[in-house]
């Protein structure tokens, strides 16, 4: 089965190659390229943009650089959000992106499916480095995970989606030193520090 899976996504990236253009992708050419059977494809993804999506995103994830702890804050967060800066500023994975963005806005499983499969996914990884990151002193006790991944991540697809400005490697570097500045403890925080604001993760019970 994950042979299968494995052929349809390398064919569904093939076929978006090299400008992204989900809307001309078709399940028919997907299973016509990989081999697999059109059946066999609509009983793991509901449609064309499930597929893209996973192609272009979701299976990419576990090829991100794990931002593991080196003791270096501004490390950590750089290995985070260079993974996305270099995808994004690829093809077919940009292109793709801005095809998929409003599909995602309007279609409510295709955005569950997103926040669950990325989004969350991300926000678990992001959190011990913001832990590491107040535990040194380098961010308040307050930060929280969901704000500083939004900041990280959110200009990366403003300029992909609006601004058309460069997607580039020193865009990651200057979101980092911007995180760092606008999260670096204040002069009058004391010992009473605020517990760290945690992901809230499935089946438990949300501590922020």
């Amino acid at each position: 089965m994950e042979r299968s899976r494995q052929a349809v996504l390398a064919a569904t990236l093939e076929l978006l190659s090299p400008d992204g253009d989900v809307a001309s992708l078709t399940m028919e050419a997907v299973a016509a390229r990989s081999g697999v059977a059109k059946t066999t494809i609509y009983r793991r993804w509901r449609d064309k943009w499930e597929l893209a999506l996973d192609a272009v995103m979701i299976d990419m994830l576990p090829r991100f650089d794990e931002p593991v702890d080196v003791g270096d804050t501004r490390k950590e967060l750089l290995t985070f959000v260079n993974s996305v800066v270099t995808m994004l500023a690829a093809r077919p994975y940009g292109p793709a992106m801005q095809g998929l963005v409003s599909q995602i806005a309007t279609d409510p499983q295709l955005a569950r499916m997103y926040r669950e499969q990325v989004v969350e996914p991300r926000l678990a990884q992001l959190a011990p480095v913001i832990e590491r990151g107040i535990a040194r002193g380098d961010l308040r006790a307050d930060t929280d995970v969901r704000v500083v991944h939004e900041l990280l991540v959110g200009p990366i697809f403003y300029r992909l989606f609006f601004s058309g400005a460069p997607i580039d490697r020193k865009l990651g570097p200057r979101l980092v030193d911007a995180i760092l500045s606008g999260f670096a403890p204040r002069a009058d925080d004391g010992a009473n520090r605020a517990p760290a604001r945690k992901v809230r993760r499935k089946g438990t019970r949300s501590t922020s």
